[in-house]
């Protein structure tokens, strides 16, 4: 297919009209020189966009863009979906109203479908901040579902590696017209979710590819719509009603081709982090030169997964007397790290800027309460930990994955009395 083939731009809208005009604008700033149309959904908007969003359109993109005006909120893929059927182009960009566009983000996503059996490709997505938001979808030892690297700086070589993957997000993705409709669309039983891995199980059955262009950079505000998660246990069990048998656990074979591994606590939380060896070797060498936040700061801008370098960060921070600021890093490293020693480090921070309440309130949310829990509901928590590792473990080892059965090995062990 040619490199000029016409772009339907996609974009689902319901309300907050000042995003979806920023991401008209961004648009028109960034594909002049692009063959695309853009067909807005309106999926029944009851503020400015019912009046704002035609004028708009037109004088950004004149012939080249189309509202499709929906008489109430039918949700993501119906919208998406009502979108294709008046979309005239050979190739479909669906994309988040709350998206901005960066120079030259297009033509990648146009190289890398061109790509042998590539038959959906997506941006890299980045916060506001410049972390990473998304470079891929990945599951689980438990089915959960996440964004690869999420919160890693933009600057970092894992994100923008190519990635053995089985979904990537709905947020920015463009495919071929034929292969949507080949699909049949985006399953529309799903509630605001979950439609967009389900459109990837189901062009991975046909023979197709996923792909991440991390040379093409969205910004993405995510999930700004009201009510975004509120039917995540009932999609994520549709996905796997539809799809389980195409799906595995892969979190943990995407880190190792990477360089990192995957740890699981004694609550089953999850976490990447550099092997051992690793991490003592960075801890070794920075221990061995002066004590320099600002190096500390760069290495850690280098590779994110140092647990050691966060810990010594908030050291040098806290000794300073600037606690608020060794708070922001005590917060960032358990975004990163599951582990007890990180969240205690983030526990007492809190309690010492924020105060005794608040940290009492995060400790809740982590389930590490002692006072919330009986010594019964503990013994009973463990309990069900243990057999649900233990039924993943069966499932690893019949689906081949020795490498997932040997991480359940290791949890069993330590904390299993197994």
């Amino acid at each position: 297919m040619s490199s000029t083939a016409r772009v339907s731009i996609i974009i689902p809208a319901w309300n907050l009209w000042q995003m979806t005009a920023a991401c008209l604008r961004s648009l028109a700033e960034h594909t002049q020189d692009e063959n695309v149309e853009v067909v807005v959904v309106d999926n029944g908007s009851t503020d400015a966009t019912a009046t704002e969003l035609e004028p708009l359109g037109n004088a950004l993109f004149g012939a080249d863009f189309c509202r499709v005006r929906l008489s109430d909120n039918q949700g993501f893929a119906k919208g998406c979906n009502a979108g294709a059927k008046a979309s005239g182009g050979d190739l479909l960009l669906f994309l988040n109203n709350d998206t901005t566009m960066t120079p030259g983000w297009l033509p990648p996503l146009r190289q890398a479908l061109e790509q042998p059996r590539v038959g959906a490709v997506g941006p890299l997505l980045l916060y506001p901040n410049g972390t990473v938001q998304h470079c891929g979808i990945y599951f689980t030892p438990f089915m959960a579902v996440g964004h690869l690297y999420d919160g890693f700086p933009a600057g970092h070589p894992a994100p923008r590696k190519k990635h053995p993957l089985q979904a990537i997000t709905g947020a920015a993705m463009l495919l071929r017209k034929s292969a949507f409709m080949d699909c049949g669309g985006f399953f529309e039983e799903y509630r605001n979710g979950f439609e967009d891995m389900d459109l990837c199980c189901e062009l991975r059955a046909r023979g197709h590819k996923l792909a991440v262009a991390g040379n093409s950079v969205v910004v993405h505000h995510t999930s700004q719509t009201p009510g975004r998660f509120d039917h995540n246990t009932f999609n994520g069990e549709l996905l796997m009603r539809r799809q389980g048998k195409n799906l595995r656990p892969d979190l943990h074979t995407l880190a190792a081709l990477d360089g990192y591994q995957l740890e699981m606590g004694p609550d089953l939380d999850l976490w990447l982090a550099l092997p051992e060896a690793r991490e003592t070797a960075r801890n070794e060498d920075f221990d061995a030169q002066p004590q320099n936040e600002e190096i500390c700061r760069k290495l850690l801008e280098q590779e994110p997964l140092w647990r050691g370098g966060w810990y010594r960060l908030m050291d040098m921070i806290e000794a300073q007397g600037n606690l608020c600021e060794a708070l922001l890093c005590a917060t960032r490293c358990a975004m990163f790290f599951g582990d007890a020693d990180s969240r205690e480090r983030l526990l007492t921070l809190t309690s010492r800027v924020e105060g005794p309440q608040s940290a009492a309130s995060l400790r809740a949310a982590f389930g590490a309460s002692a006072t919330a829990a009986t010594a019964t509901g503990a013994e009973e928590k463990s309990s069900a930990s243990k057999v649900r590792v233990q039924q993943a473990r069966r499932a690893a080892y019949a689906h081949g994955d020795g490498i997932l059965a040997e991480i359940f090995n290791q949890w069993l062990l330590r904390y299993g009395g197994a």
